[in-house]
């Protein structure tokens, strides 16, 4: 069975047409400065908290990171439906940074980078059968070495245990309700995770311990990650219908990635209906996280509160000829949201320019805490921005399998270590990424800073301790498994 730390059981807790592979959602520039209504409203309360001035204590912090989650289905990032009034409003309190991306296309090594503020070939968690080495010292482990409470509350396969993930958290509860005696589950086990619902019971379960155990003068650091806008996409009543109440089909999203209904080839009504799932999901699980945004603006009336929201990854509909992710670098499985706020030192409705990427977060929230830096990560402090507008400068890496890339603000560099191939992608001319040229005609200079790049992440790792080899123990059956389900070659 998943091991599952708890301060209580559940029960104690309480209570998106295309015409084609090619189409994707796209944000218009004229909706990238649209807020909701909410969000407008709310500006006011971010303006007067900001009067009051810099905090004289280190903030409690907050990081939310939302699986699956595409950037261009938020409102605040121009989406067309009204998915994420919630999350809308806390990005007008805040900063936005227009272009954030994850470094790889899955749960696992993004969040490793989330927390280590490492690029994924220095901290070499690159496949399921990696995990965390116990020589890093994260997010956690760092607040915690610096006298901070820790509490995470988490619900996905890939942040089990196991992964060395929950290093530095006095509390970590996963609640996915996998029922299984061996890790990672089976397959048959694994489609279950992916109809859990469970955004209600990590809000809960935060909200309690921010109650019972975040009390006294001692700054807390809270990680909450929701899983539930993964696919499968099952949202409750009446997200399953809010965004498509006319479909009559009989066509559903469960079982997607192995559902021959949901294929390339699919009618652009049914693949509408599926698009329109997704957004319910991203709707429920906007309305869970308003439920704690509410308790958080509460409480800063007394102690500051630094807030970030994230995602590890997109979503693939077909844009590539793929559906789910963990297979491309494509923007569609990359880009995602990034929001910051933290009144009293970052100015509400601050739009962040350039490019930032997961490897930024641990750095900049450290930085804007005030605290000692945490000493392994590369990613960049991007604390001037947050505080004085600007750019975010440096280009991200990507790594995903055989794929390696480099994305700057409108350009991105591919690479495949086994073939050689590198591909140039001009963001402005081609948003839709469908006509790369080859890179070592149109941009040399960009693929040599891939590669300059590459080697000094890699050379990064090999000058670091590592206290034992970065494998899972995996018996012959686990292993089996794991390529049963498409993570292991």
């Amino acid at each position: 069975m998943f091991p599952r730390d708890a301060l209580a059981s559940r029960s104690a807790l309480g209570t998106a047409s295309s015409a084609g592979a090619a189409q994707r959602w796209t944000s218009s520039p004229s909706h990238l400065g649209r807020l909701a209504p909410r969000a407008l409203g709310l500006i006011v309360l971010g303006i007067g908290l900001a009067s009051c001035g810099v905090p004289d204590r280190s903030p409690n912090i907050v990081l939310i990171s939302i699986d699956s989650l595409r950037a261009d289905r938020l409102g605040i990032y121009g989406a067309d439906r009204d998915t994420s009034p919630a999350i809308d409003a806390l990005a007008a309190e805040g900063a936005l940074f227009e272009t954030a991306v994850a470094p790889s296309p899955w749960t696992l090594a993004s969040h490793v980078t989330l927390f280590t503020g490492m690029p994924i070939s220095t901290h070499r968690v690159s496949a399921p059968d990696k995990k965390l080495d116990s020589a890093r010292r994260p997010l956690a482990q760092h607040l915690a070495e610096l006298g901070y409470k820790t509490a995470a509350f988490v619900s996905a396969p890939f942040l089990d245990r196991a992964y060395g993930v929950d290093r530095g958290f006095e509390t970590y509860v996963n609640f996915q309700g996998v029922d299984t005696e061996a890790f990672p589950p089976t397959p048959a086990a694994h489609q279950r995770s992916h109809r859990d619902r469970s955004a209600s019971e990590v809000v809960d379960a935060a909200l309690a311990w921010m109650k019972n155990d975040a009390a006294g003068p001692q700054p807390w650091f809270l990680f909450v990650h929701i899983w539930d806008v993964h696919f499968d996409y099952d949202p409750p009543a009446p997200y399953d219908s809010m965004f498509d109440p006319d479909y009559t089909g009989n066509l559903d999203a469960r079982f997607l990635n192995h559902n021959p209904a949901v294929h390339a080839g699919m009618s652009t009504r049914d693949l509408n209906h599926i698009r329109a799932l997704y957004d319910g999901e991203i709707r429920w699980v906007d309305s869970q996280l308003d439920r704690l945004f509410v308790a958080l603006r509460q409480r800063e009336r007394s102690e500051p509160i630094l807030i970030s929201l994230v995602a590890d990854h997109g979503e693939e509909f077909y844009e590539h000829g793929n559906k789910s992710h963990f297979k491309t670098l494509f923007d569609e499985s990359l880009r995602v949201p990034w929001i910051v706020r933290y009144p009293g030192v970052v100015e509400p409705g601050i739009r962040i320019g350039g490019v930032a990427g997961l490897e930024d977060v641990a750095p900049t929230l450290i930085g804007l805490a005030g605290l000692a830096p945490l000493a392994e990560a590369s990613g960049h402090n991007l604390e001037g921005p947050l505080k004085t507008g600007g750019k975010a400068t440096r280009p991200q890496l990507l790594h995903f399998g055989l794929q390696r890339g480099l994305r700057g603000p409108d350009w991105k560099v591919t690479y495949r270590t086994d073939t050689k191939e590198a591909l140039h992608y001009d963001l402005n001319l081609d948003p839709l990424e469908q006509a790369p040229k080859p890179a070592a005609e149109a941009a040399p200079k960009r693929l040599a800073r891939l590669l300059n790049r590459l080697n000094k992440a890699y050379s990064t790792g090999e000058t670091l301790h590592w206290d034992a080899p970065s494998e899972l123990d995996l018996d012959p059956s686990t292993s089996e498994r794991l390529r049963d389900l498409g993570y292991i070659e």
